[in-house]
């Protein structure tokens, strides 16, 4: 500001600050961080919650379908063109190579500031500083206001307040500050009342600083002054970029310099939309005395005398005046612009608002105020970084910058959804702003492109894969120039539209929503990283989508008529949906596409590091497209990128190159041109442009920034109205705004083409359509026949313009749209008619069902009688379907009103009929309510049924039988059915009956349980028999108490009770005389423990008494038989031996440490196994026979092992020398120091030796062992054991004795008595009387014996007993861990076959005529747990037990097959009765 003031006292003018920037002013941006105002309080929930709007369809095409891109998305358009954004997914093949050195590929981001970029928020922002500019520039002195509390006062709320209450002026008059204050303050400040020194302060306020404001761009809207708007365009074209940044690729066509300054050099518009800029332009101007100007018309001289004047009398300021009074009086009020090279002044009185004085600081003219007000706002949100990174440092900053924001360690582990939520939050965040780096917009001429490119040298391995993919159709170098793509017409490329930009993104770097330049297509392809998430609008919801955003941001849509075409403003997807815009979401993965369709507006951000490919272009269907657009960009006068009418003139000089798709849309384009040119002859006729004023002008050969119309800067091409005077230049739709000071006669109309040359080129374009128009006249004549025409008519025509490539003309899509809406009638009525698919099954859990009914049918069959084609045979066939459709509606609902006289059988059989028919019918739903109803009669009728019988206790399933609750009675009350019958009622008072009856018995339960005695147990459970369908817990514990009390005595008496009847004392008395197993025994005490009624009563001492002496007995007896090395337990050392049999065929059966402290049970768990003494008996006397017979195959097994047969299984073989003690009754040879010295073996012959198989336990006298029987209970069927032990022991010493004497006396021979020695050896019991005899017949059978291993038998005596015995003997897995070398077993053969059997071979088979026993020609009946067999495969398939033919299982597995001797007889073989390997 300058004023007339003493010579002292001016000082130097300089440019104007910047500090009101909001990034700079502190105080500024503090009032922001307060509030966000109302709009952002009622829009919070849509960023703070977001929600993803649907997805937008993915396309997969076939390999075939991917060939060629135009034809692709020409293809999918129809569909998917509403959504604007879809991608497309590459067949599996498409790999193109990354052509691009991460390492040498350099670049320089741009900063993003999330938090600037939003619309609502940038807003607010920008008013906010737009009215500090306005005020501070002004004179005014400009304070935030301050409330009651210190918080400053948010001046944009408070002007949307005002606003919608009607505007200041209504406010004022209508004394509406109170409820403006009120609206204002929150709801907790209310509470005390609106403060009048409030309403004074923002009414002051605001009628001093923000109406004044308002009232500027008011009468700023009113006025239409070109020439500033001329300057405002050209200010925001310099932003009107993708990720704001500043453009300067085109001049801005203007008659003068810019004012003070000076020109910008010209660059054509086709050398790009962007170029890096890192220099800001200059702010520098002239000073006051540099330029010259004329006097006014009011006789105004210079304001300063030019340089070297010698007259310094005269001061410049007497030459100022007032712009508004047009007077120069009252110099000391008068104020100076501060803009260099500005001369408007003005009176302080003069000034809106009123200044009392001269202000102090800078002052400017509303012009130069208004300049610098279009400047505001134009690029926050985006800033030069002074960083350059590669790809590889990029990659690693983008990676380190996202684990740290999300405080993870690998960027994988953070969620898609989390990064999505974050960045909505953070565009509205300013407590914690965020600022990201984008590598965008990087021209691809100058950093090189993602794709091998034709002109690259392709080197390395890759080299024949880079030139196939330099060639390929979807390679976004090519793409624009296809030859079905209207930009390959131009002959140069331009930037971001013919020549791909790049772009490195990382997390949360994003692009604001925009449309595509000239509403062409775009095609992205994300070569590697993370995804980029897009949301996007159809173009056909364009103007929704404008409508909306101007709802949420007006101040900015407003302020820039152009808004929708930069890319510095972002909208929440979720509010945008609420605002009634379809917005759909793609989710863009590495190695995928992403097209974008005309006018289709979209933005998104990365997730993370990703590097992105884009360019445009624009197949035929775009050219109408084009044409709306560019009338767009008239409306709000944006300059093109190129013009259009160009680019179609040149499709037209290239028009034998063009295909019939091609030239029948720029034909249709032409016409349209042609019609528009005569249109305009007759406007210039009107407005009295003569002929000699018309000069025809080649266009195309004059720069863009040349001939542009100054007022809408649409490129001009086809005519332009010219002044002569000042140069300057329109459009002819807007030659009102050409020149103010001349007239049409100073006008000049320029033209490219005659009218006739336009005709004649439509003639010449339209003979290269005949075909195309011949095909259409005859689909119209087809459409408009009388009759209509068949289906397989209409495909012959869509055949025929698919084969000779016609466009996808509106003729095509009405054919195309017949044939479909036909094609999927019919489809709907076979599936009806032929029943294909069932589309609802019987499931528990049913979806909403969507079949048609029969309204649908009908309706269905009306279409079809109204559609462009003839269906009449499948309408007929319908017809007939639906009248078979009737019938079952009709006996459908004769079986719902009778439905007593249909059985439940019947009506579902009407229901699958039904349901053949496959639509909803509701006679369906009527007759399941039938079928549930019986079904429910059904369950009622189970309970209300049940009776209890005389014998139901004995059924086998009566403890398990599944009862009803008193939960489940109630819920089959309440499932009765909602429309009783008669009957249904009654089965509902039953059941209730039931239920009180069942209650009262479970209280009678109750006092039972509570004091339970065993002699009233029958007559309850005679009380409560009736209600054994009853499932509670005290009528169960009484059940479960009967049926255990019975289980108790079934274990004692094996006959199954009558529950009602039997006395359990009786039988509990004679438990002492029953045969019984300790086991036994003790399974009856733990029943009685859970008996509520027998636990702990006399009964029950009873039995823990007999168990008690029979646990002290086993302890005796163990102790009498027990070693303390012990291998076998007390059933093992009493029973006759059971390994024979697998020992006589070679195997080896481990042996388990079994001293110390055992219980008594486990000392006779065998037991369990038998119920009688009877079982005992027979169990013994067979293996007693079976060792007879066998026990010389034992001995030969043995023999052959050799020391094989020791326990350590021959392993021990660190000493060759070592001695040996061979078994005198088995044969089997151990090693000494794998032996254990038995106190018994003292009692015989010094070097008698029995294995620890055949001496088990310590032989006590018999005596002792009788001794120890006393006491014990008659019936326990262990002390049978010892008994029938010790008579055998007797019987055997008699016979012992008996067969040595007659020896003496001659009258008995040498094998009986060996055969009596053998038994006493046997025997576990020592009989002292027969000891002299046995030593003397040990001494003489086995001399040779004793006098061999006397020795070896006096080094086991002397050798000291181990402190820790074995754990096993005999154990494979033992002696294996010893160096056990490996042993091989050849492969069994499928032919050899073998057999175990714990009884017989018949098990094994279910006919057991296969063979009834071994077939060997001498049996040895073997008898035990484990037989083996094997099967003759020379031809008689007859079975033999492995070991009644002499082989051990060794053996037997390592023959290739058996062959019985009767088979190999036969077959004449002179030896073998097996054949091996």
């Amino acid at each position: 500001m300058r004023a007339r003031r003493q010579e002292n006292s001016i000082s130097t003018p300089s440019a104007p600050s910047t500090s009101t920037s909001p990034r700079k002013k502190a105080s500024i941006g503090n009032s922001r961080s307060k509030n966000h105002g109302s709009k952002m309080e009622m829009y919070d929930q849509f960023y703070k919650k977001f929600v993803r709007p649907p997805m937008a369809p993915i396309y997969y095409p076939t390999e075939e379908e991917f060939s060629d891109p135009i034809e692709y998305v020409a293809k999918i358009r129809h569909e998917a063109e509403k959504f604007g954004v879809v991608k497309i997914v590459p067949p599996a093949n498409f790999k193109p190579p990354f052509a691009i050195d991460k390492e040498a590929f350099t670049f320089r981001p741009r900063t993003q500031k999330l938090n600037e970029v939003e619309a609502i928020v940038k807003e607010k922002h920008t008013f906010i500083d737009r009215l500090i500019n306005f005020n501070r520039y002004s004179g005014l002195t400009f304070e935030f206001p301050v409330d009651r509390d210190g918080n400053i006062v948010d001046l944009y709320r408070l002007h949307r307040i005002v606003q919608n209450f009607g505007g200041c002026e209504e406010v004022n008059e209508d004394e509406k500050w109170r409820d403006v204050a009120r609206e204002y303050l929150p709801k907790e400040q209310m509470a005390r009342g609106v403060p009048s020194a409030f309403i004074n302060l923002i009414r002051s306020h605001y009628n001093l600083h923000i109406e004044p404001f308002n009232r500027n761009l008011k009468e700023k809207a009113m006025k239409n002054d070109d020439e500033s708007d001329d300057e405002m365009e050209e200010l925001k074209h310099k932003y009107q970029h993708h990720h704001g940044t500043m453009r300067t690729e085109i001049e801005v066509p203007n008659d003068k310099t810019t004012e003070g300054g000076e020109d910008e050099c010209p660059v054509s518009m086709q050398s790009g939309r962007r170029r890096s800029k890192n220099k800001k332009a200059s702010s520098s101007r002239k000073t006051l005395g540099t330029s010259s100007k004329k006097n006014s018309t009011r006789g105004r001289k210079n304001k300063k005398k030019a340089e070297g004047d010698d007259d310094d009398d005269e001061d410049p300021m007497d030459q100022v005046f007032c712009v508004a009074c047009n007077e120069g009086k009252d110099e000391d009020l008068l104020l100076l612009c501060d803009i260099d090279g500005c001369n408007n002044g003005r009176h302080t009185y003069c000034c809106d608002p009123v200044l009392d004085e001269v202000p102090e600081g800078e002052w400017r003219c509303p012009k130069c105020i208004e300049s610098e007000d279009a400047k505001i706002g134009l690029d926050w949100g985006f800033y030069d970084a002074d960083t350059e990174y590669n790809l590889n440092s990029f990659t690693e900053f983008a990676n380190k910058w996202k684990c740290d924001y999300f405080g993870v360690k690998d960027v994988s582990q953070v969620s898609c959804d989390a990064v999505e939520r974050s960045f909505w939050k953070n565009v509205i965040s300013h407590e914690n702003p965020v600022s990201v780096k984008y590598g965008a917009d990087l021209i691809t001429s100058r950093v090189g492109s993602g794709f091998p490119r034709k002109e690259d040298k392709h080197t390395g391995p890759d080299l024949k894969l880079k030139q196939q993919y330099a060639s390929h159709a979807w390679n976004l170098n090519n793409m624009p120039v296809l030859r079905e793509s209207v930009l390959s017409h131009f002959n140069t490329g331009i930037s971001g539209m013919m020549v791909p930009w790049v772009y490195v993104g990382m997390c949360f770097s994003t692009f604001c929503w925009h449309t595509e330049d000239h509403w062409t297509y775009s095609v992205n392809y994300n070569h590697f990283g993370e995804r980029k998430i897009w949301y996007g609008v159809g173009g056909e919801d364009a103007e929704k989508f404008e409508d909306a955003l101007k709802k949420i941001a007006p101040g900015l849509t407003g302020r820039q008529r152009d808004l929708f075409h930069h890319m510095t403003t972002a909208a929440n997807p979720h509010l945008l949906r609420s605002l009634g815009v379809p917005i759909h979401s793609v989710h863009q993965n590495a190695g995928e596409f992403v097209i974008t369709f005309p006018r289709a507006y979209h933005a998104g951000f990365n997730e993370g590091l990703n590097f992105a490919e884009a360019v445009n272009f624009a197949p035929i269907d775009w050219l109408s497209k084009g044409r709306e657009c560019v009338e767009s960009y008239s409306n709000v006068r944006r300059y093109l990128v190129f013009s259009h009418d160009e680019l179609l003139f040149k499709m037209v000089e290239a028009m034998d190159k063009l295909g019939i798709s091609m030239s029948l849309a720029t034909h249709e384009e032409l016409i349209r041109i042609y019609e528009k040119q005569k249109m305009l002859r007759e406007l210039l006729a009107r407005l009295g442009v003569s002929n000699r004023q018309m000069q025809q002008v080649m266009f195309e050969k004059i720069p863009d920034e040349q001939r542009s119309c100054r007022f809408c800067k649409t490129t001009l091409f086809m005519c332009a109205l010219v002044c002569n005077k000042h140069k300057k230049m329109t459009c002819v739709e807007h030659h009102d705004h050409l020149c103010n000071s001349c007239t049409t006669k100073d006008y000049r109309y320029q033209y490219r083409f005659e009218l006739d040359q336009l005709n004649n080129m439509c003639d010449e374009l339209g003979k290269r359509t005949v075909n195309y128009n011949g095909w259409k006249e005859e689909s119209d004549e087809m459409l408009e026949e009388e009759g209509k025409p068949k289906l397989e008519r209409i495909e012959e025509f869509i055949d025929s313009a698919k084969q000779n490539k016609y466009p996808q003309t509106d003729q095509v899509h009405k054919l195309i749209t017949i044939r479909h809406t036909a094609k999927s009638a019919i489809e709907k009525a076979n599936q009806l008619l032929f029943k294909k698919v069932r589309t609802r099954t019987k499931t528990r859990c049913q979806r909403a069902d969507t079949r048609t009914d029969t309204e649908g049918v009908r309706s269905l069959i009306e279409q079809m009688q109204a559609m462009d084609c003839n269906l009449t045979v499948i309408i007929d066939k319908l017809e007939k379907w639906m009248e078979q459709v009737e019938m079952w509606r009709n006996r459908a609902k004769d079986a719902i009103y009778r439905e007593q006289e249909y059985s439940k059988e019947e009506i579902e059989k009407i229901i699958e009929e039904g349901d053949e028919y496959d639509i909803k019918l509701e006679e369906i739903d009527e007759l399941r309510k039938v079928i549930q109803m019986k079904d429910w009669s059904d369950r009622a009728r189970k309970v209300t049924t049940w009776k209890a019988t005389p014998d139901m206790e004995k059924d086998i399933d009566f403890e398990y039988k599944l009862r009803y609750a008193s939960s489940d009675i109630l819920s089959l009350i309440r499932d009765s059915p909602r429309n009783p019958t008669d009957g249904t009622s009654k089965l509902v008072f039953e059941l209730q009956q039931m239920l009180r009856d069942a209650n009262t018995l479970e209280v009678i339960a109750n006092n039972f349980c509570e004091n339970p005695a065993l002699d009233q147990l029958q007559s309850i459970w005679q009380s409560l028999r009736e209600t054994d369908w009853f499932y509670e817990k005290y009528i169960n514990m009484v059940r479960y108490e009967i049926i255990h009390v019975a289980k108790i005595k079934s274990m004692i008496d094996a006959a199954i009770p009558v529950l009602s009847e039997f006395d359990l004392k009786t039988q509990l008395q004679k438990i002492v005389n029953v045969e019984i197993t300790l086991s036994k025994a003790a399974e009856i005490s733990k029943a009685f423990e859970t008996s509520k009624c027998l636990n702990g009563s006399e009964e029950h001492l009873g039995i823990l008494d007999m168990i008690s002496t029979m646990n002290a007995f086993t302890q005796r007896i163990a102790i009498l038989f027990k070693p303390n090395n012990a291998y076998h337990n007390l059933f093992e050392i009493l029973s006759e031996r059971d390994d024979l049999t697998p020992l006589a065929e070679g195997q080896t059966i481990p042996l388990y440490f079994q001293g110390g402290a055992v219980h008594p049970s486990d000392e006779w768990h065998q037991m369990k196994e038998f119920e009688s003494l009877d079982q005992i008996v027979h169990h013994q006397s067979s293996l007693r026979e079976m060792q007879m017979r066998i026990f010389e195959k034992v001995k030969q097994a043995n023999s052959a092992r050799g020391l094989e047969a020791c326990s350590c299984l021959g392993f021990n073989k660190s000493d060759d020398s070592e001695s040996t003690l061979t078994c005198i009754m088995c044969d089997s040879e151990f090693h000494v120091r794998c032996c254990e010295w038995s106190p018994f073996l003292e009692k015989l012959p010094e070097g008698c030796f029995l294995c620890v198989r055949c001496l088990r336990g310590q032989r006590p006298v018999i005596d002792d062992v009788t001794t120890a029987l006393n006491g014990t209970p008659s019936g326990c069927l262990e002390t049978h054991l010892v008994r029938n032990l010790i008579q055998k022991t007797r019987g055997i010493t008699q016979n012992l004795m008996e067969a040595a004497n007659k020896r003496k006396s001659g009258e008995s021979s040498d094998d009986i008595c060996k055969i009596a020695l053998f038994d006493w050896l046997s025997c576990e019991i020592l009989n002292p009387n027969g000891l002299p005899k046995a030593r003397e017949l040990i001494s003489e059978f086995y001399m040779e014996y004793l006098q061999k291993q006397s020795s070896a038998a006096l080094e086991l005596k002397n050798r000291p007993v181990r402190s820790k015995p074995s754990v096993s003997l005999f154990d494979p897995k033992i002696t294996a861990k010893r160096k056990r070398p490996s042993v091989s077993h050849k492969e069994t053969s499928k032919k050899s076959r073998k057999r175990q059997s714990q009884a017989s071979p018949s098990e094994y088979y279910e006919d057991e005529s296969e063979f009834k026993s071994c077939q060997a020609r001498a049996c040895l009946k073997p008898y035990g747990d484990s037989v083996n067999w094997v099967m003759c495969e020379a031809g008689c398939k007859n079975w033999f037990h492995v070991i009644c033919l002499g082989f051990t299982l060794r053996e037997i597995n390592d023959m290739h097959e058996y062959r019985c001797s009767s088979c190999l007889d036969h077959a004449d073989s002179p030896t073998s009765s097996v054949s091996t390997d």
